[in-house]
């Protein structure tokens, strides 16, 4: 189980940060890969041997990857500090067809938890998804699925909260999230 603590400081050595500016320090396309838990979770909260199965409350359709991660304070995880902390156990090395996506599910309006992963995807047409948000609403129950590709070296693409939507689409359709393992 990961904490993400938006207030913590940060320490980075002085070769890793140069003018403000955190030096990567890996060559390889990498995606962050987690489930949070959501905004019902904070530190206070008792998980320590939660599963995907109790971070989706069994729900059909939604992802989950492992480790678990609650934030100090119920809000959005704090992806630099997983980034600086957690990167080998929180994010994937992205292979030359996949891309990043992160998939937040929500009820009634509201966040219920949110997957960040490696996967690979398809539109309607069959063709491969490489960026873009897809979103899909079913009664009180809708979600949201963002895809990029991270640049060599760099910090993750799929760390945004807030992304630009294009039209709905099945997921169902679009996405192979459930039959490539991770």
């Amino acid at each position: 189980m990961i904490k993400s603590n938006r207030n913590q400081l940060r320490a980075h050595h002085d070769s890793d940060v140069k003018g403000g500016v955190v030096i990567a320090q890996t060559v390889q396309q990498r995606c962050y890969r987690f489930t949070w838990l959501g905004p019902d979770y904070n530190n206070g909260s008792i998980f320590l041997n939660a599963t995907c199965q109790d971070a989706t409350r069994l729900a059909d359709g939604v992802p989950c990857q492992m480790p678990l991660v609650a934030s100090y304070d119920g809000s959005w995880p704090d992806v630099d500090y997983i980034w600086n902390h957690h990167k080998e156990s929180a994010t994937c090395v992205l292979s030359g067809n996949d891309v990043c996506a992160q998939f937040t599910y929500f009820f009634n309006g509201k966040v219920e938890n949110s997957t960040y992963m490696c996967t690979r995807a398809i539109n309607a047409n069959f063709t491969a998804i490489t960026s873009g948000c897809y979103e899909e609403q079913r009664g009180s129950y809708s979600s949201r699925v963002c895809f990029c590709r991270s640049v060599p070296g760099g910090v993750p693409c799929n760390s945004a909260v807030k992304l630009t939507t294009l039209p709905v689409l099945s997921f169902f359709i679009i996405m192979m999230l459930f039959i490539w393992p991770y």
